[in-house]
C-alpha cells in the first residue's frame, strides 16, 4: 500500500526539522572529531545540515524512527 505524497508545506516542515537536527549533529560532530582531521568546522556542519534536511524530507517518519538507532551506534564516540 503506497502512502500519499506529502504536499509542499509538509515537505518544507520536514526539511526544516531535519536541517535543525543536522545542524546540531554537525556542530557536535565537528567539535568532537574534526580537529583531529583538520577539516573545516562550518563546511562539515553545512553538509550535515543539508544532508539531514534532505533525508528528513525524502524519508519522513522513517528517518526519525532511524535516528535513535543511529545515535546509539555512535554512543562509543561520546565516551
Amino acid at each position: 500500500m503506497s502512502r500519499p505524497q506529502p504536499d509542499s508545506s509538509e515537505k518544507c516542515i520536514r526539511f526544516g526539522c531535519g536541517m535543525f537536527f543536522g545542524m546540531a549533529a554537525g556542530m557536535i560532530f565537528g567539535a568532537g572529531i574534526l580537529p583531529a582531521f583538520g577539516l573545516p568546522f562550518w563546511t562539515v556542519t553545512a553538509c550535515f545540515t543539508i544532508l539531514f534536511g534532505w533525508l528528513a524530507m525524502r524519508q519522513g517518519d522513517e528517518f526519525w524512527e532511524k535516528v535513535p538507532d543511529w545515535l546509539r551506534s555512535l554512543w562509543w564516540w561520546g565516551r
